[in-house]
């Protein structure tokens, strides 16, 4: 026999899942922010530290989008796990705080998660071409043309 939801349940599940939405919505815009402020202190002509600064703000923001993305896949769990066993749950199982997988077993850590192959692709591209940039830059300036 189907076990039915109440309202408490139903609007504990909708809760996850707005969480889950504007966790994968913070994800997209660091993005944007990434690509605007990398593009804006690469593009001032200002001192040779802004590598340093475009490197340090990238990882930062690289940062931001795996803990971001930690997020999401931890309430994502949280939210299968109480789908999956719909019919044997009790009211504490619709705590919907997230410590139980702050041990890293279910959900990886930030750190492993800027490994990822979706945001290796995406920071380690815009690192290389940050490299490359200032690589060209600093070639032009042993030649002559002041950077």
């Amino acid at each position: 026999m189907q076990r039915e939801w109440d309202s408490y349940e139903l609007e504990t599940i909708g809760t996850i899942q707005h969480i889950i939405n504007r966790m994968a919505t913070n994800s997209f815009i660091i993005k944007g922010w990434t690509v605007a402020v990398l593009g804006i202190i690469l593009l001032l002509n200002g001192t040779r530290y802004q590598a340093s600064i475009a490197v340090f703000a990238l990882l930062v923001f690289w940062y931001l989008d795996a803990y971001f993305l930690r997020q999401k896949k931890t309430y994502r769990t949280l939210y299968n796990e109480i789908i999956d066993n719909k019919l044997n749950i009790s009211d504490e199982f619709f705590d919907i705080r997230t410590a139980r997988y702050e041990a890293g077993i279910e959900v990886p850590r930030s750190s492993k998660l800027m490994r990822s192959k979706t945001l290796l692709i995406f920071y380690g591209s815009i690192l290389a071409l940050t490299c490359a940039y200032v690589g060209i830059l600093s070639a032009l300036s042993y030649g002559g043309v002041a950077w």
